[in-house]
């Protein structure tokens, strides 16, 4: 399984009003349901939106975010944006706090779906970059402000997204299994155990995020629920990368539902500060874990209805390379590493952060997507990866095996 780690889980330190005429998200004619292609790219789902009849853009969804986000603010100017105020944001990151733009009467719709009057935020250039790490452009986050209007299920298999009139509208199937959660500052918290490598439990309310693409992230106070970890990369946050270690657990359990053997990232304490003072944080269950399931997301009812997806049994890896890739470029086919672990085959085998990849596997860049780079350098554990780098002015060639470093 390969996993790009994506996390975006921030506050807003300046209020938001949405305004008495926020009329909110609305079907466009009468009907039960309307059914949305969706993308699904590690472990995360995107649908295309359109912003003030403009686009479609591609947002990712993301219950870990209140309100509406544009991170390409060359295209706001596009988009006859109203923007009314200056506000604060932070996020996970370590890197302090961002300047925002809060634009005001926005129409947001997808297909079968508008919602007008509503807030955008714009956050500023070079913050985020979600196309480098999809592979194709991505331009936003939606979250609460769509999710409280209508109960939606996800099916990753499929890549289809059913939105529903109302709670009354979707029906709770055979195998379905209703797990209750507290809604939170217009986000959804899971009643989770954690069954450690040690014997030991913990039990705790876990934030249930669809915008974090890693299994599952805990307070690095819960290391100890894991015998070994490793150093790497953890994610890319509203303010900067995380770092911390890696382990795995022997399970996780919520409402019954039970997932074997995943990977945990426990953040460095420095992620977990603001000017100082340490979030509040137990931790997160992410898109390695949700797509294992097909899901209902009912915020009107607080629950989830989940059944097991055709992902259920598949196992939880590290990146088997080590070696983490972005896209840049025309049509986003120069490809980057940006991130090498420690000890990992990658870097025993010689390539560092600033490699351009120029031939994996006896395919040319021109010839390779982002998803399939990503789909080669995280195959079969003892497959052979045969690589060339551009590194200055100097092409490198290397071969090594894929390997896990971070054994059940």
């Amino acid at each position: 399984m390969r996993i790009i780690l994506l996390i975006v889980f921030l506050a807003i330190i300046h209020p938001l009003k949405a305004g008495d005429a926020d009329k909110g998200f609305r079907f466009n004619r009468p009907r039960n349901n309307v059914s949305i292609p969706i993308e699904v790219r590690n472990n995360l789902a995107v649908m295309p939106v359109y912003i003030n009849d403009r686009g479609p853009f591609y947002f990712i969804l993301d219950t870990g975010v209140k309100t509406t986000i544009l991170i390409e603010p060359m295209i706001a100017h596009l988009l006859d944006l109203n923007i009314t105020e200056t506000i604060v944001i932070y996020g996970l990151g370590g890197e302090g706090i961002v300047n925002a733009a809060l634009a005001t009467n926005v129409t947001i719709s997808m297909p079968g779906i508008t919602g007008k009057n509503k807030n955008l935020i714009v956050i500023p250039e070079d913050i985020l970059n979600f196309s480098e790490v999809f592979g194709f452009p991505v331009y936003g986050i939606i979250g609460y402000d769509f999710f409280k209007h209508f109960p939606v299920e996800i099916n990753y298999p499929r890549q289809i997204m059913t939105v529903y009139q109302s709670p009354e509208m979707y029906r709770i199937r055979r195998r379905s299994t209703v797990v209750p959660f507290r809604l939170v500052d217009g986000k959804p918290y899971v009643e989770t155990t954690i069954h450690g490598q040690n014997g030991s439990n913990l039990t705790t309310y876990l934030l249930f995020d669809l915008g974090a693409s890693h299994p599952i992230y805990l307070n690095r106070e819960y290391i100890t629920l894991s015998d070994q970890t490793i150093r790497g990369f953890l994610g890319k946050g509203i303010s900067g990368n995380l770092m911390g270690q890696m382990g795995r657990i022997d399970s996780i359990s919520m409402g019954g539902l039970s997932v074997d053997g995943p990977v945990v990232a426990y953040p460095d304490d420095r992620f977990l500060t603001f000017y100082g003072h340490m979030i509040n944080w137990e931790g997160i269950i992410g898109g390695g874990i949700i797509k294992r399931f097909n899901v209902i997301i009912d915020y009107a009812s607080q629950q989830l209805v989940m059944s097991r997806s055709h992902f259920h049994s598949e196992p939880f890896s590290t990146s088997l390379s080590g070696i983490e890739v972005i896209a840049s470029g025309p049509n986003l086919r120069n490809f980057k590493i940006h991130y090498v672990r420690p000890g990992s085959a990658g870097y025993e085998a010689g390539v560092i952060p600033g490699d351009r990849i120029i031939e994996l596997n006896s395919k040319t860049h021109q010839d390779l997507s982002l998803d399939d780079i990503l789909d080669e350098l995280s195959g079969k554990e003892g497959d052979y990866i045969f690589l060339t780098v551009l590194r200055g002015n100097d092409l490198i060639k290397t071969r090594f095996r894929l390997r896990e470093d971070l054994w059940l």
